[in-house]
Protein backbone atom coordinates (compact mmCIF):
# COMPACT_ATOMS: atom_id res chain seq x y z
CA UNK A 1 0.00 0.00 0.00
CA UNK A 2 1.19 3.75 -0.79
CA UNK A 3 1.82 6.41 1.45
CA UNK A 4 -1.70 8.05 1.76
CA UNK A 5 -1.56 11.32 1.04
CA UNK A 6 -1.86 14.89 3.53
CA UNK A 7 -4.35 17.40 3.35
CA UNK A 8 -4.14 20.08 5.40
CA UNK A 9 -6.20 23.09 6.08
CA UNK A 10 -5.55 26.26 6.10
CA UNK A 11 -6.69 30.15 6.45
CA UNK A 12 -5.18 33.64 8.42
CA UNK A 13 -3.42 32.06 10.97
CA UNK A 14 0.18 31.94 9.52
CA UNK A 15 2.06 31.25 13.45
CA UNK A 16 -0.04 28.22 13.76
CA UNK A 17 0.16 27.06 9.96
CA UNK A 18 3.70 27.31 10.74
CA UNK A 19 3.96 25.26 13.69
CA UNK A 20 1.71 22.45 12.14
CA UNK A 21 3.77 22.27 8.63
CA UNK A 22 7.39 22.25 10.90
CA UNK A 23 6.22 19.40 13.20
CA UNK A 24 4.70 17.32 9.70
CA UNK A 25 8.06 17.95 7.64
CA UNK A 26 10.03 16.43 11.15
CA UNK A 27 8.03 13.45 10.57
CA UNK A 28 10.31 10.17 9.10
CA UNK A 29 7.86 9.75 6.22
CA UNK A 30 7.55 13.48 5.51
CA UNK A 31 10.10 12.92 2.53
CA UNK A 32 8.22 10.04 1.05
CA UNK A 33 4.88 11.77 1.50
CA UNK A 34 2.52 14.33 -0.74
CA UNK A 35 1.16 16.81 0.67
CA UNK A 36 -1.85 19.05 -0.47
CA UNK A 37 -2.74 22.22 0.81
CA UNK A 38 -6.18 24.06 0.53
CA UNK A 39 -5.55 27.87 1.41
CA UNK A 40 -8.82 29.70 1.94
CA UNK A 41 -9.80 32.69 0.86
CA UNK A 42 -10.93 35.93 1.80
CA UNK A 43 -14.47 36.18 3.19
CA UNK A 44 -16.40 39.37 1.63
CA UNK A 45 -15.47 42.77 2.79
CA UNK A 46 -12.91 41.33 5.11
CA UNK A 47 -11.05 43.57 6.93
CA UNK A 48 -6.82 44.41 6.42
CA UNK A 49 -6.58 42.86 9.12
CA UNK A 50 -7.44 39.54 7.68
CA UNK A 51 -6.28 39.46 4.68
CA UNK A 52 -2.82 40.44 5.78
CA UNK A 53 -2.86 37.69 7.70
CA UNK A 54 -4.56 35.72 4.49
CA UNK A 55 -1.51 36.85 2.44
CA UNK A 56 1.19 35.66 5.36
CA UNK A 57 0.07 32.60 5.80
CA UNK A 58 0.09 31.86 1.89
CA UNK A 59 3.63 33.21 2.48
CA UNK A 60 4.63 30.48 5.29
CA UNK A 61 2.96 27.40 3.00
CA UNK A 62 5.34 28.08 0.15
CA UNK A 63 8.44 28.69 2.47
CA UNK A 64 10.00 25.44 2.47
CA UNK A 65 9.56 21.73 0.44
CA UNK A 66 7.37 20.08 3.54
CA UNK A 67 7.17 17.05 1.76
CA UNK A 68 7.94 14.64 -1.09
CA UNK A 69 5.64 16.93 -3.23
CA UNK A 70 3.26 19.96 -2.20
CA UNK A 71 0.50 20.39 -4.03
CA UNK A 72 -0.95 24.23 -3.03
CA UNK A 73 -5.00 25.22 -3.85
CA UNK A 74 -5.45 28.65 -3.11
CA UNK A 75 -9.02 29.36 -3.29
CA UNK A 76 -9.85 33.33 -4.53
CA UNK A 77 -13.13 33.81 -2.03
CA UNK A 78 -13.62 31.94 1.19
CA UNK A 79 -15.43 28.15 1.26
CA UNK A 80 -15.73 28.40 5.07
CA UNK A 81 -14.09 25.23 6.84
CA UNK A 82 -16.85 22.93 5.98
CA UNK A 83 -16.72 23.29 2.43
CA UNK A 84 -13.14 23.10 2.25
CA UNK A 85 -12.72 20.05 4.10
CA UNK A 86 -15.74 18.01 2.33
CA UNK A 87 -14.42 19.26 -0.98
CA UNK A 88 -10.97 18.81 -0.33
CA UNK A 89 -11.11 15.19 1.19
CA UNK A 90 -13.47 14.10 -1.50
CA UNK A 91 -10.85 15.07 -4.22
CA UNK A 92 -7.80 13.91 -2.32
CA UNK A 93 -9.52 10.60 -0.94
CA UNK A 94 -11.09 9.39 -4.78
CA UNK A 95 -7.96 10.45 -6.07
CA UNK A 96 -6.15 8.12 -4.00
CA UNK A 97 -8.14 5.71 -2.03
CA UNK A 98 -7.04 7.28 1.36
CA UNK A 99 -6.10 10.46 3.02
CA UNK A 100 -4.76 11.97 6.51
CA UNK A 101 -6.82 15.26 7.35
CA UNK A 102 -4.83 17.70 9.21
CA UNK A 103 -6.15 21.67 9.62
CA UNK A 104 -3.75 24.88 10.82
CA UNK A 105 -3.97 23.84 14.73
CA UNK A 106 -2.63 20.60 14.94
CA UNK A 107 0.85 19.55 15.45
CA UNK A 108 2.02 15.89 15.08
CA UNK A 109 4.09 13.86 16.32
CA UNK A 110 7.32 12.59 14.97
CA UNK A 111 5.10 9.47 14.73
CA UNK A 112 2.29 10.48 13.58
CA UNK A 113 3.02 9.38 9.64
CA UNK A 114 4.01 6.11 10.38
CA UNK A 115 1.03 5.68 12.92
CA UNK A 116 -1.86 7.03 10.25
CA UNK A 117 0.11 4.79 7.21
CA UNK A 118 0.54 1.46 9.47
CA UNK A 119 -3.30 1.76 10.65
CA UNK A 120 -4.98 2.65 7.64
CA UNK A 121 -2.72 -0.40 6.34
CA UNK A 122 -4.08 -2.99 8.68
CA UNK A 123 -7.36 -2.04 8.27
CA UNK A 124 -7.70 -1.28 5.26
CA UNK A 125 -10.21 -4.24 4.24
CA UNK A 126 -12.02 -4.28 7.58
CA UNK A 127 -15.23 -2.05 6.69
CA UNK A 128 -16.30 -1.69 10.61
CA UNK A 129 -13.73 0.77 10.71
CA UNK A 130 -14.97 4.01 9.51
CA UNK A 131 -12.01 6.55 10.18
CA UNK A 132 -8.38 6.63 12.18
CA UNK A 133 -7.81 8.65 15.37
CA UNK A 134 -4.94 10.85 16.27
CA UNK A 135 -5.97 12.61 19.51
CA UNK A 136 -6.32 10.12 22.81
CA UNK A 137 -8.52 12.03 25.35
CA UNK A 138 -10.43 8.93 25.88
CA UNK A 139 -8.23 6.50 28.28
CA UNK A 140 -4.93 6.76 29.84
CA UNK A 141 -2.19 4.49 29.21
CA UNK A 142 -2.36 1.79 32.06
CA UNK A 143 -6.44 0.84 30.58
CA UNK A 144 -5.38 0.02 27.31
CA UNK A 145 -3.00 -1.10 24.72
CA UNK A 146 -1.27 -0.06 21.50
CA UNK A 147 -4.41 1.29 20.46
CA UNK A 148 -8.05 0.98 21.12
CA UNK A 149 -11.49 1.35 19.49
CA UNK A 150 -14.40 4.11 20.44
CA UNK A 151 -17.65 5.28 17.75
CA UNK A 152 -16.94 8.67 18.44
CA UNK A 153 -14.38 9.93 14.90
CA UNK A 154 -11.55 12.07 15.58
CA UNK A 155 -11.54 15.86 13.79
CA UNK A 156 -8.03 16.79 15.38
CA UNK A 157 -5.86 14.74 13.26
CA UNK A 158 -7.86 11.54 11.34
CA UNK A 159 -7.30 9.18 7.73
CA UNK A 160 -9.76 7.50 6.29
CA UNK A 161 -10.32 5.73 3.25
CA UNK A 162 -12.51 6.32 -0.10
CA UNK A 163 -15.44 3.38 0.67
CA UNK A 164 -15.52 4.94 4.28
CA UNK A 165 -15.70 8.69 3.20
CA UNK A 166 -18.27 7.38 0.36
CA UNK A 167 -20.60 7.17 3.66
CA UNK A 168 -20.61 10.91 4.64
CA UNK A 169 -24.49 12.22 4.12
CA UNK A 170 -24.10 15.65 3.90
CA UNK A 171 -27.48 16.64 4.56
CA UNK A 172 -28.21 16.80 8.67
CA UNK A 173 -31.74 16.73 8.88
CA UNK A 174 -31.20 12.92 6.89
CA UNK A 175 -28.84 12.11 9.86
CA UNK A 176 -31.40 13.34 12.87
CA UNK A 177 -34.37 11.76 11.53
CA UNK A 178 -32.91 8.39 10.84
CA UNK A 179 -30.75 8.43 14.48
CA UNK A 180 -34.40 8.93 15.88
CA UNK A 181 -36.32 6.09 13.74
CA UNK A 182 -33.90 3.73 15.15
CA UNK A 183 -33.54 4.85 18.27
CA UNK A 184 -30.37 6.09 18.55
CA UNK A 185 -30.49 9.52 20.08
CA UNK A 186 -29.29 8.22 23.73
CA UNK A 187 -26.08 6.73 22.14
CA UNK A 188 -25.31 9.10 19.84
CA UNK A 189 -25.57 11.35 23.09
CA UNK A 190 -23.61 9.32 25.32
CA UNK A 191 -25.72 7.99 27.15
CA UNK A 192 -26.75 11.87 28.34
CA UNK A 193 -22.86 12.45 28.58
CA UNK A 194 -22.91 15.12 25.84
CA UNK A 195 -25.57 16.45 23.86
CA UNK A 196 -24.79 15.69 20.20
CA UNK A 197 -28.18 15.80 19.13
CA UNK A 198 -28.39 19.22 19.80
CA UNK A 199 -25.13 20.01 17.94
CA UNK A 200 -26.77 18.10 14.97
CA UNK A 201 -30.05 20.44 15.39
CA UNK A 202 -27.92 23.48 15.08
CA UNK A 203 -26.30 22.31 12.11
CA UNK A 204 -29.47 22.10 10.53
CA UNK A 205 -30.54 25.29 12.10
CA UNK A 206 -27.60 26.90 10.71
CA UNK A 207 -26.17 27.96 13.67
CA UNK A 208 -22.64 26.05 13.12
CA UNK A 209 -21.38 25.11 9.94
CA UNK A 210 -19.71 21.45 10.72
CA UNK A 211 -18.53 18.96 8.79
CA UNK A 212 -17.39 16.51 12.24
CA UNK A 213 -21.25 16.37 13.80
CA UNK A 214 -22.27 14.77 10.39
CA UNK A 215 -19.80 12.26 9.74
CA UNK A 216 -20.13 11.45 14.33
CA UNK A 217 -23.60 10.82 13.06
CA UNK A 218 -22.59 8.50 10.05
CA UNK A 219 -20.39 6.16 12.79
CA UNK A 220 -23.47 5.72 14.84
CA UNK A 221 -25.83 4.95 11.96
CA UNK A 222 -23.55 3.12 10.34
CA UNK A 223 -22.30 0.96 13.34
CA UNK A 224 -18.43 1.66 12.58
CA UNK A 225 -15.79 2.72 14.63
CA UNK A 226 -12.51 4.77 15.23
CA UNK A 227 -9.20 3.45 16.14
CA UNK A 228 -7.42 5.65 18.53
CA UNK A 229 -3.39 5.65 19.78
CA UNK A 230 -2.71 4.90 23.69
CA UNK A 231 -0.31 8.33 23.21
CA UNK A 232 -1.62 10.97 21.12
CA UNK A 233 0.22 11.71 18.03
CA UNK A 234 -1.11 14.93 17.84
CA UNK A 235 -2.35 17.96 20.27
CA UNK A 236 -3.95 20.59 19.35
CA UNK A 237 -3.04 24.27 19.60
CA UNK A 238 -5.90 26.20 18.26
CA UNK A 239 -6.44 27.21 22.35
CA UNK A 240 -5.62 30.77 23.42
CA UNK A 241 -4.76 34.33 21.50
CA UNK A 242 -5.61 33.92 18.02
CA UNK A 243 -6.47 30.00 18.20
CA UNK A 244 -10.01 28.93 17.02
CA UNK A 245 -11.02 27.64 20.30
CA UNK A 246 -9.87 30.63 22.83
CA UNK A 247 -9.09 30.24 26.21
CA UNK A 248 -7.12 27.86 28.48
CA UNK A 249 -6.46 24.15 26.50
CA UNK A 250 -8.26 22.30 29.25
CA UNK A 251 -8.96 19.49 26.90
CA UNK A 252 -6.07 18.35 25.56
CA UNK A 253 -3.10 19.62 28.44
CA UNK A 254 -3.48 16.37 30.22
CA UNK A 255 -2.75 13.95 27.31
CA UNK A 256 0.62 11.79 26.74
CA UNK A 257 1.60 12.47 23.51
CA UNK A 258 3.59 10.13 21.61
CA UNK A 259 7.32 9.79 22.26
CA UNK A 260 8.27 6.56 20.05
CA UNK A 261 6.96 4.62 17.21
CA UNK A 262 3.50 3.22 17.77
CA UNK A 263 2.64 -0.03 16.72
CA UNK A 264 0.06 -1.15 14.88
CA UNK A 265 -0.96 -4.84 15.32
CA UNK A 266 -4.57 -6.11 14.26
CA UNK A 267 -7.12 -6.35 16.46
CA UNK A 268 -10.87 -6.99 16.93
CA UNK A 269 -13.12 -4.20 16.39
CA UNK A 270 -15.54 -3.51 18.94
CA UNK A 271 -15.50 -1.36 21.87
CA UNK A 272 -14.10 -1.83 25.27
CA UNK A 273 -16.53 -1.17 27.79
CA UNK A 274 -14.72 0.21 30.17
CA UNK A 275 -12.99 2.48 27.81
CA UNK A 276 -16.76 3.93 27.00
CA UNK A 277 -17.08 4.27 30.33
CA UNK A 278 -13.99 6.44 31.07
CA UNK A 279 -15.01 8.70 27.58
CA UNK A 280 -18.61 9.19 28.86
CA UNK A 281 -17.15 10.35 32.25
CA UNK A 282 -14.68 12.59 30.68
CA UNK A 283 -17.45 14.08 28.75
CA UNK A 284 -19.39 14.27 32.06
CA UNK A 285 -16.65 15.95 33.69
CA UNK A 286 -16.33 18.62 30.93
CA UNK A 287 -13.19 17.11 29.51
CA UNK A 288 -14.32 18.76 26.73
CA UNK A 289 -16.59 21.53 27.62
CA UNK A 290 -19.69 21.72 25.19
CA UNK A 291 -19.05 25.47 24.46
CA UNK A 292 -15.13 24.61 23.35
CA UNK A 293 -16.21 21.48 21.56
CA UNK A 294 -19.08 23.88 19.78
CA UNK A 295 -16.59 26.10 18.95
CA UNK A 296 -14.16 23.38 18.04
CA UNK A 297 -17.31 21.73 15.11
CA UNK A 298 -18.15 25.15 13.56
CA UNK A 299 -16.98 27.28 11.41
CA UNK A 300 -18.52 30.62 12.49
CA UNK A 301 -20.09 32.43 10.37
CA UNK A 302 -18.88 35.74 11.22
CA UNK A 303 -20.14 38.31 8.35
CA UNK A 304 -18.15 41.60 9.03
CA UNK A 305 -19.74 43.98 7.23
CA UNK A 306 -17.83 47.23 6.98
CA UNK A 307 -18.76 50.80 7.20
CA UNK A 308 -17.73 52.50 3.94
CA UNK A 309 -13.87 54.35 4.49
CA UNK A 310 -15.84 57.77 4.05
CA UNK A 311 -18.60 57.16 6.97
CA UNK A 312 -15.52 55.35 9.53
CA UNK A 313 -14.12 58.97 9.45
CA UNK A 314 -17.46 59.79 11.00
CA UNK A 315 -18.76 57.18 13.03
CA UNK A 316 -17.00 55.18 15.84
CA UNK A 317 -17.78 51.43 15.34
CA UNK A 318 -18.27 49.10 17.95
CA UNK A 319 -16.95 45.23 17.31
CA UNK A 320 -19.29 43.04 15.72
CA UNK A 321 -20.69 40.52 17.94
CA UNK A 322 -22.49 37.61 17.30
CA UNK A 323 -25.69 35.24 18.27
CA UNK A 324 -25.90 32.66 15.54
CA UNK A 325 -24.10 34.77 12.97
CA UNK A 326 -25.77 37.84 14.26
CA UNK A 327 -23.97 41.28 14.32
CA UNK A 328 -24.18 45.19 15.38
CA UNK A 329 -21.97 47.32 14.12
CA UNK A 330 -21.63 51.28 14.44
CA UNK A 331 -22.07 54.46 16.73
CA UNK A 332 -24.34 56.44 14.21
CA UNK A 333 -25.27 59.98 14.80
CA UNK A 334 -29.05 59.07 13.62
CA UNK A 335 -31.27 56.40 12.37
CA UNK A 336 -31.11 57.65 8.47
CA UNK A 337 -27.19 57.80 8.58
CA UNK A 338 -27.46 53.84 9.93
CA UNK A 339 -30.52 53.36 7.53
CA UNK A 340 -28.11 54.31 4.38
CA UNK A 341 -25.89 51.44 5.47
CA UNK A 342 -28.80 48.90 5.23
CA UNK A 343 -30.85 46.89 3.33
CA UNK A 344 -33.98 46.58 5.09
CA UNK A 345 -36.73 44.33 6.28
CA UNK A 346 -38.98 44.84 3.59
CA UNK A 347 -37.78 41.70 1.15
CA UNK A 348 -40.70 39.75 0.06
CA UNK A 349 -38.09 36.20 0.84
CA UNK A 350 -37.79 36.94 4.40
CA UNK A 351 -41.72 37.00 4.87
CA UNK A 352 -42.03 33.75 2.53
CA UNK A 353 -39.34 31.87 4.72
CA UNK A 354 -41.27 33.41 7.91
CA UNK A 355 -44.76 32.51 7.01
CA UNK A 356 -43.76 28.85 5.67
CA UNK A 357 -41.25 27.87 9.44
CA UNK A 358 -44.83 29.20 11.48
CA UNK A 359 -46.74 27.16 9.08
CA UNK A 360 -44.77 24.21 10.57
CA UNK A 361 -44.71 25.39 14.16
CA UNK A 362 -49.07 25.82 13.48
CA UNK A 363 -48.62 22.30 11.42
CA UNK A 364 -46.85 20.67 14.77
CA UNK A 365 -43.95 19.88 12.24
CA UNK A 366 -41.59 21.89 14.68
CA UNK A 367 -41.48 23.18 18.20
CA UNK A 368 -40.99 27.15 18.05
CA UNK A 369 -40.27 29.44 15.68
CA UNK A 370 -37.83 32.86 15.98
CA UNK A 371 -36.51 35.08 13.29
CA UNK A 372 -37.53 31.63 10.63
CA UNK A 373 -35.64 29.63 12.06
CA UNK A 374 -36.94 26.48 13.69
CA UNK A 375 -36.57 24.59 16.84
CA UNK A 376 -37.31 20.83 18.17
CA UNK A 377 -38.30 22.43 21.67
CA UNK A 378 -40.11 25.35 22.91
CA UNK A 379 -37.76 28.17 23.54
CA UNK A 380 -39.95 29.08 26.67
CA UNK A 381 -39.31 32.28 28.33
CA UNK A 382 -40.31 31.66 31.61
CA UNK A 383 -40.69 35.30 33.21
CA UNK A 384 -42.83 35.77 30.44
CA UNK A 385 -45.27 33.11 30.72
CA UNK A 386 -45.46 33.95 34.18
CA UNK A 387 -46.65 37.44 33.53
CA UNK A 388 -49.29 36.23 31.56
CA UNK A 389 -50.48 33.89 33.64
CA UNK A 390 -50.38 35.65 36.65
CA UNK A 391 -52.78 38.84 34.01
CA UNK A 392 -55.00 35.90 33.40
CA UNK A 393 -55.52 35.55 36.96
CA UNK A 394 -55.79 38.88 37.69
CA UNK A 395 -58.67 38.90 35.17
CA UNK A 396 -61.08 36.37 35.98
CA UNK A 397 -59.39 33.94 33.67
CA UNK A 398 -59.70 36.39 30.80
CA UNK A 399 -55.73 36.93 29.19
CA UNK A 400 -56.41 39.29 25.79
CA UNK A 401 -52.99 40.08 24.49
CA UNK A 402 -51.99 43.22 21.73
CA UNK A 403 -48.37 41.63 20.60
CA UNK A 404 -46.52 45.03 19.28
CA UNK A 405 -44.22 43.71 16.30
CA UNK A 406 -45.10 39.84 16.53
CA UNK A 407 -44.07 38.65 13.29
CA UNK A 408 -46.26 36.11 12.34
CA UNK A 409 -47.08 35.12 15.74
CA UNK A 410 -44.10 33.94 17.12
CA UNK A 411 -44.53 34.58 21.07
CA UNK A 412 -47.85 33.49 20.87
CA UNK A 413 -47.36 29.80 19.08
CA UNK A 414 -44.13 30.17 21.93
CA UNK A 415 -46.69 30.53 25.04
CA UNK A 416 -50.40 29.53 23.80
CA UNK A 417 -49.73 26.00 25.40
CA UNK A 418 -48.68 26.89 28.46
CA UNK A 419 -52.20 29.06 29.13
CA UNK A 420 -54.63 26.31 30.86
CA UNK A 421 -58.08 25.91 28.90
CA UNK A 422 -60.08 27.54 31.05
CA UNK A 423 -58.50 30.63 30.53
CA UNK A 424 -60.50 33.02 27.74
CA UNK A 425 -57.18 33.23 25.47
CA UNK A 426 -57.38 36.35 22.67
CA UNK A 427 -53.87 37.29 20.65
CA UNK A 428 -53.94 40.23 18.13
CA UNK A 429 -50.50 40.96 16.56
CA UNK A 430 -49.85 45.14 15.30
CA UNK A 431 -47.53 44.56 12.31
CA UNK A 432 -46.37 46.05 8.49
CA UNK A 433 -49.15 45.47 5.88
CA UNK A 434 -47.91 42.36 4.20
CA UNK A 435 -47.25 40.71 7.77
CA UNK A 436 -51.16 41.28 8.73
CA UNK A 437 -52.07 40.29 5.17
CA UNK A 438 -50.26 37.00 4.91
CA UNK A 439 -51.32 36.46 8.77
CA UNK A 440 -54.76 36.59 8.49
CA UNK A 441 -54.65 34.44 5.35
CA UNK A 442 -53.32 31.61 6.03
CA UNK A 443 -51.87 31.62 10.12
CA UNK A 444 -54.82 33.38 11.91
CA UNK A 445 -56.99 30.91 14.17
CA UNK A 446 -59.92 31.03 16.59
CA UNK A 447 -57.06 32.76 19.10
CA UNK A 448 -54.97 34.62 16.63
CA UNK A 449 -55.74 37.90 14.38
CA UNK A 450 -53.35 40.15 12.84
CA UNK A 451 -53.84 43.94 12.95
CA UNK A 452 -52.33 46.72 11.08
CA UNK A 453 -52.56 49.38 14.04
CA UNK A 454 -52.86 49.10 17.93
CA UNK A 455 -55.83 50.92 17.84
CA UNK A 456 -57.61 48.81 15.37
CA UNK A 457 -56.05 45.90 17.78
CA UNK A 458 -57.98 47.69 20.76
CA UNK A 459 -61.27 48.59 19.26
CA UNK A 460 -61.40 44.55 18.23
CA UNK A 461 -61.14 43.71 21.95
CA UNK A 462 -60.72 44.38 25.57
CA UNK A 463 -56.82 43.93 25.50
CA UNK A 464 -55.42 43.82 29.32
CA UNK A 465 -51.47 43.34 28.46
CA UNK A 466 -49.33 45.20 25.95
CA UNK A 467 -46.45 43.06 24.60
CA UNK A 468 -43.67 44.74 23.32
CA UNK A 469 -40.74 41.58 22.34
CA UNK A 470 -37.78 42.54 21.15
CA UNK A 471 -39.30 45.21 19.09
CA UNK A 472 -38.26 48.75 20.14
CA UNK A 473 -34.93 48.70 19.61
CA UNK A 474 -36.06 48.70 16.11
CA UNK A 475 -38.59 51.22 15.44
CA UNK A 476 -36.91 55.16 14.40
CA UNK A 477 -38.57 56.81 17.28
CA UNK A 478 -39.09 54.23 19.95
CA UNK A 479 -39.80 56.76 23.04
CA UNK A 480 -42.67 58.52 20.32
CA UNK A 481 -44.09 54.86 19.85
CA UNK A 482 -44.18 54.29 23.90
CA UNK A 483 -45.67 57.87 24.56
CA UNK A 484 -48.30 56.89 21.75
CA UNK A 485 -48.98 53.08 23.68
CA UNK A 486 -49.32 55.07 27.14
CA UNK A 487 -51.75 57.23 26.16
CA UNK A 488 -53.93 53.53 25.52
CA UNK A 489 -53.55 52.94 29.41
CA UNK A 490 -53.38 49.41 29.17
CA UNK A 491 -53.63 47.62 32.43
CA UNK A 492 -50.34 45.83 31.97
CA UNK A 493 -46.41 46.49 29.71
CA UNK A 494 -44.87 43.54 29.34
CA UNK A 495 -41.25 44.53 27.62
CA UNK A 496 -38.52 41.59 26.50
CA UNK A 497 -36.00 41.01 24.52
CA UNK A 498 -34.59 44.65 24.30
CA UNK A 499 -31.05 45.85 23.91
CA UNK A 500 -29.74 48.54 26.52
CA UNK A 501 -25.96 49.91 26.89
CA UNK A 502 -24.61 50.56 30.34
CA UNK A 503 -24.04 53.63 31.67
CA UNK A 504 -24.05 55.51 27.98
CA UNK A 505 -26.20 57.87 25.65
CA UNK A 506 -28.63 56.12 23.57
CA UNK A 507 -26.77 54.43 20.83
CA UNK A 508 -27.76 53.76 16.93
CA UNK A 509 -26.02 50.95 15.14
CA UNK A 510 -26.75 48.36 12.19
CA UNK A 511 -27.67 44.84 12.76
CA UNK A 512 -26.43 42.14 10.03
CA UNK A 513 -28.31 38.90 9.72
CA UNK A 514 -26.55 36.19 8.24
CA UNK A 515 -28.04 34.26 5.37
CA UNK A 516 -28.39 31.18 6.78
CA UNK A 517 -31.53 32.93 8.43
CA UNK A 518 -32.54 35.82 6.02
CA UNK A 519 -30.33 38.04 4.26
CA UNK A 520 -31.03 41.69 5.76
CA UNK A 521 -29.56 44.36 7.53
CA UNK A 522 -31.65 47.31 9.29
CA UNK A 523 -30.82 49.91 12.12
CA UNK A 524 -31.13 49.08 15.82
CA UNK A 525 -30.69 50.96 18.88
CA UNK A 526 -29.29 50.02 22.12
CA UNK A 527 -31.16 51.70 25.09
CA UNK A 528 -29.57 53.83 28.20
CA UNK A 529 -31.72 52.06 31.07
CA UNK A 530 -32.57 54.59 32.91
CA UNK A 531 -33.92 57.15 30.18
CA UNK A 532 -36.09 54.30 28.86
CA UNK A 533 -37.55 52.93 32.47
CA UNK A 534 -37.99 56.80 32.77
CA UNK A 535 -40.73 57.14 29.85
CA UNK A 536 -43.35 54.22 32.04
CA UNK A 537 -42.89 55.98 35.08
CA UNK A 538 -45.40 58.71 35.25
CA UNK A 539 -48.10 56.02 34.62
CA UNK A 540 -47.27 52.82 35.18
CA UNK A 541 -45.31 51.41 38.63
CA UNK A 542 -41.96 48.73 37.67
CA UNK A 543 -43.58 45.40 39.25
CA UNK A 544 -40.46 43.62 37.83
CA UNK A 545 -37.62 43.33 35.76
CA UNK A 546 -35.36 39.81 34.53
CA UNK A 547 -32.57 39.19 32.52
CA UNK A 548 -32.74 38.64 28.89
CA UNK A 549 -30.50 37.35 25.92
CA UNK A 550 -27.50 36.14 28.13
CA UNK A 551 -25.31 34.91 25.16
CA UNK A 552 -25.86 37.86 22.99
CA UNK A 553 -22.53 40.57 23.29
CA UNK A 554 -21.67 41.67 26.67
CA UNK A 555 -19.26 44.68 25.40
CA UNK A 556 -18.82 47.31 22.88
CA UNK A 557 -15.15 47.99 21.88
CA UNK A 558 -15.04 50.79 24.28
CA UNK A 559 -15.95 48.66 26.58
CA UNK A 560 -19.35 49.68 27.41
CA UNK A 561 -21.38 46.80 28.61
CA UNK A 562 -24.26 45.71 26.70
CA UNK A 563 -27.04 43.81 27.92
CA UNK A 564 -30.59 42.79 27.18
CA UNK A 565 -33.61 43.02 29.56
CA UNK A 566 -37.41 42.36 30.09
CA UNK A 567 -39.76 44.70 32.35
CA UNK A 568 -43.24 44.27 33.76
CA UNK A 569 -45.23 47.26 34.33
CA UNK A 570 -48.49 48.18 35.76
CA UNK A 571 -50.79 50.98 35.65
CA UNK A 572 -50.49 53.08 38.70
CA UNK A 573 -54.76 53.59 38.61
CA UNK A 574 -55.22 49.92 37.57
Amino acid sequence: MQLAPVALFVYNRPWHTEQTLNALAANELAAQSELFIYADGPKDNADAATLENIRKTRQVILKKQWCKEVYIIEQGKNQGLQASVIGGVTTVVNNYGSVIVLEDDIVTSPFFLQYMNDALRVYQQDEKVLSIGALNFFATDDEVGETFFVPVPDCWGWATWNDRWALFEPNPQKLLDKLRERGLINKFNLGGAFNFERLLVDQIKGDISSWAIRWQAVAYLEEKLSLYPRCSVTRNIGFGPGGTHGGDDRVTKHIKFATKRISVIKMPVEENPSIIKKMNEGYKRTTLPEKSFRIKLAVRNLIKTLIPPAASLIYRKMKPHKKGGILWQGNFPDWEAAKAQCSGYDDPLILEKTKNAILKVKNGEAAGERDSVLFDKVQYCWPLATFLLRIALENNNNLSVIDFGGSLGSSYFQNKDMVPPAVQLSWAVVEQRHYVDAGNAEIKDEQLRFYYTIREAVNAGKPNVLLLSGVLHYLEDPFKHIEDMLSYNFAYIIVDRTAFIENSDNRITVQQIPESIYKASYPAWFFNEHEFTGRFKEKYNLVAEFEGETDMPSRSDDNINLYWKGFLFKLKDA
